[in-house]
C-alpha cells in the first residue's frame, strides 16, 4: 500500500458507505462517549487524512484498524483527536477572565490564611487558555500579594496539543488577542514569528495527556477554579452530567467552576451555586452551604 496513492482524486474520492458511518459514529459513542454531528464529507476529510497517514489505501482495511488491542486504542485517539478538534486563542472569551480576576481578587481579600491558587483546564487544546489565565493571576498575586503562590494544568485528549501546548510557542497572528499589558512581561520574542511564554508563567504550569471520560481516575483535585469549555459538547448528555459532577468532586469548597455556554443543560448539582456574571456560565461550589 502506498501512501502517495491517496494524495491522488481517486485515493480522496473513496467514500464511507452509509453501514460503515453508522458503525464509526456508533462505536465513538459507546466506546469513547464523543458525540460527532460533522457533516460526512468533513468526518471522511479525516478519515483520509489518517489513511494517508498510515498508508492505508481501502476505507474498510482503515476502519478495520479500529478493532481492538493497544493499536486500535492509539488510532482511536488520533482519529477522536481530529474529529472533535476545536477552535482556541488566547482571552477567548474575555468575560470568563474578568470573572476569574474578580474572583481572585475577592478570594485575595477574604482569605488572608491562604497563600496558593491552583487552576486546572480541562481540555486545553494547544495550551493558550491556560497561559492566559496564568498570565491574569501572575498580574494580580504579584501586584497584590507577591507571597502567593499558584500552579496551573492543563490536559487534553490529543497529544500533539499537548506537545504543543509544552512548549509555549506561539505565531506573531496568535499574539494578537493578548492584552498590551501582557505581552511584555509575559511573552518573549524568538524570532519574527515566534513568540514564547516567559519562563516564570511556565515554570508554573504542567500539561498531560488526558481523557476526560477517564476524569474519575483522575489524581489531582482540591482546585481553586476549574475551566471546562467547548469540549462538553461532544459528549452525550449523561455522560457530559457526569463528568461535570467529576468536576466538582476535584473542585475545593468556595471554587470556580467556569463552562462553555449551554453545556450545562439540565445538569444540577446542590453543592453548587451559579454566579451572576454576564455572558459567563460559571459556578461557585457552596459545599452544600447554600
Amino acid at each position: 500500500m502506498i501512501v502517495g496513492s491517496l494524495h491522488s482524486p481517486q485515493g480522496r474520492s473513496q467514500k464511507i458507505t452509509g453501514v460503515q458511518l453508522s458503525g464509526l459514529m456508533r462505536r465513538l459513542r459507546t466506546d469513547a462517549g464523543i458525540r460527532i454531528e460533522s457533516p460526512q464529507p468533513v468526518i471522511e476529510h479525516y478519515l483520509h487524512d489518517r489513511m494517508e497517514a498510515l498508508g492505508v489505501s481501502d476505507m474498510g482495511d482503515y476502519l478495520a484498524m479500529l478493532g481492538d488491542g493497544i493499536g486500535a486504542r492509539a488510532e482511536w485517539l488520533a482519529l477522536s483527536d481530529l474529529l472533535t478538534v476545536k477552535e482556541t486563542r488566547f482571552f477567548r472569551q474575555q468575560g470568563v477572565f474578568d470573572c476569574v480576576a474578580d474572583y481572585v481578587q475577592e478570594s485575595i481579600e477574604q482569605n488572608t490564611d491562604n497563600k496558593s491558587f491552583s487552576f486546572w483546564s480541562a481540555g486545553c487544546s494547544t495550551g493558550q487558555e491556560v497561559y492566559s489565565l496564568g498570565m491574569v493571576l501572575e498580574h494580580l498575586l504579584r501586584a497584590h500579594q507577591p507571597q502567593f503562590e499558584w500552579h496551573g494544568l492543563g490536559t487534553d485528549i490529543s497529544f500533539q496539543a499537548i506537545d504543543k501546548a509544552q512548549e509555549g510557542c506561539y505565531s506573531a497572528s496568535d499574539i494578537q488577542s493578548v492584552q498590551m499589558k501582557f505581552q511584555s512581561p509575559y511573552l518573549n520574542k524568538v524570532d519574527n514569528e515566534q513568540w514564547q511564554i516567559s519562563k516564570n508563567i511556565r515554570s508554573r504550569t504542567d500539561f498531560f495527556h488526558s481523557n476526560l471520560m477517564e476524569v474519575d481516575r483522575a489524581f489531582f483535585s482540591d482546585f481553586n477554579i476549574i475551566t471546562c469549555q467547548n469540549v462538553l459538547i461532544y459528549f452525550e448528555r449523561k455522560k457530559r452530567q457526569w463528568i461535570i459532577d467529576q468536576l466538582v468532586d476535584r473542585l475545593s469548597v468556595g471554587g470556580l467552576l467556569i463552562l462553555g455556554p449551554g453545556e450545562d443543560v439540565q445538569w444540577k448539582n446542590w453543592d453548587m451555586r451559579r454566579v451572576p456574571w454576564p455572558g459567563v456560565c460559571a459556578y461557585k461550589k457552596t459545599g452544600g452551604n447554600k
